[in-house]
């Protein structure tokens, strides 16, 4: 018989048989509890009144503690070190310079200046210079576009000899050509001729050669003009120190206009002020004396500058947007002034357009003529080949060289 033995601290000094313990705990599932055992369930007298029902009705609790506060030294120096360390990123963040600014947002900037305010920007520090002069081309573009969209068609520039291919270059120097264009690289006064070895000398570049120099030339004599002071006249055949000077000095900057946009952006602001300064002139210089002797009726034939284009001081903002309103009383600029006297009846020369009053807007045909003219150049005076391999010239009839030269 297997005995259940307590350990030796039980108080049980009787070891319990296995078999007396089952049938105790038989006994004790099965057997009822004695009558002495049963219990009263008592009710309790508080009645449930609607407080419980109300209870069920009221909406969750929300817990709107917040945090204490913290309130200590240690904290007061914590915050005071994440505040000064937020303050040096923000200064370390923060430029110092517009040049710290990404270079499309500067680009954007400076292309709402005027080119002769961004050539004085370029004296601020080489830094500066260095990014003006890297996106140069891109500044200037956006100053033609937005200030002389008009001028930029009516004064194109000349082309370089060297951007020329070979073929058309040897058609270009062509003796015989050179020889049949004289008379159109005859020199004007006012006007230094190109150098047919650096600048190509076709007729669309020859006349865009001409029409930059005479808008320097024409800006330069604007304070005669202004003031009704004689612009100073050169007698034939001669040509004085302060001419030649002068002309040098124009040609000097179409040249280096060939190859810097920012200069030929400047070559245009000068001419829309030389253009808005004429328009205005009676505005701004009212003359001291009657303009018409014996106190003659103005002619109704006569236009008056300023309502020519209806400028008025507002339009005088650095652009040429005005230049295209209603050109139908505006007679078109086909001639080159060819002398200094020209300038005294010079209202507004923008050249290489027309105005169509059937579709009433401005038509601007200088594009395109380079590429026509180099074409006529190749055809007419480009050498050919015979049949023995040497190359031959091609006759020109004189009629046709007449016309197109």
């Amino acid at each position: 018989m297997t005995t259940i033995a307590g350990s030796q601290d039980s108080p049980l000094e009787k070891p319990v048989l296995a078999s007396e313990l089952l049938e105790e705990v038989a006994f004790s599932t099965t057997s009822p509890l004695p009558v002495e055992a049963e219990y009263t369930i008592v009710q309790s007298t508080r009645k449930v009144g609607r407080k419980a029902a109300i209870q069920e009705d009221e909406e969750p609790l929300v817990d709107t503690t917040a945090a204490i506060a913290k309130n200590s030294k240690k904290t007061r120096r914590l915050q005071k070190q994440q505040q000064k360390r937020h303050q040096r990123a923000v200064a370390r963040d923060r430029p110092e310079s517009f040049l710290d600014l990404p270079a499309e947002l500067l680009q954007e900037i400076l292309g709402y200046l005027l080119p002769s305010d961004v050539f004085r920007l370029q004296l601020l520090n080489s830094a500066t210079r260095d990014f003006i002069q890297q996106n140069e081309r891109a500044i200037a573009k956006d100053i033609m576009d937005r200030r002389f969209w008009v001028l930029q068609r009516c004064f194109p520039l000349p082309i370089r000899l060297d951007a020329v291919d070979e073929h058309t270059r040897l058609a270009l120097l062509n003796p015989r050509r050179e020889k049949m264009t004289e008379i159109h690289k005859k020199p004007y006064q006012h006007i230094k001729p190109l150098n047919p070895q650096e600048v190509c000398s076709c007729p669309s570049c020859l006349v865009a050669w001409n029409n930059l120099n005479v808008a320097l030339d024409f800006a330069y004599f604007q304070g005669h003009l202004n003031h009704r002071e004689p612009i100073p006249m050169i007698p034939r055949g001669s040509s004085p120190k302060w001419n030649s000077e002068l002309t040098e000095a124009h040609a000097q900057i179409v040249e280096k206009a060939i190859s810097s946009p920012l200069t030929y952006s400047a070559i245009l602001e000068i001419h829309l002020d030389s253009t808005v300064g004429t328009l205005l002139r009676q505005v701004r210089f009212p003359p001291q004396t009657r303009v018409h002797q014996h106190n003659k009726m103005i002619s109704t034939k006569t236009l008056h500058p300023s309502t020519l284009y209806q400028v008025t001081e507002r339009d005088a903002n650095g652009s040429d947007e005005f230049l295209e309103r209603d050109g139908a009383l505006v007679r078109p600029s086909y001639d080159v002034p060819f002398n200094r006297d020209n300038y005294y009846s010079l209202l507004a020369y923008v050249p290489n357009r027309k105005w169509s009053t059937d579709e009433r807007k401005w038509l601007y045909y200088a594009r395109g003529a380079h590429e026509r003219d180099l074409e006529w150049t190749r055809r007419w005076f480009l050498p050919k080949a015979s049949d023995d391999g040497i190359l031959q010239p091609v006759p020109v009839p004189s009629s046709q060289a007449g016309m197109k030269t």
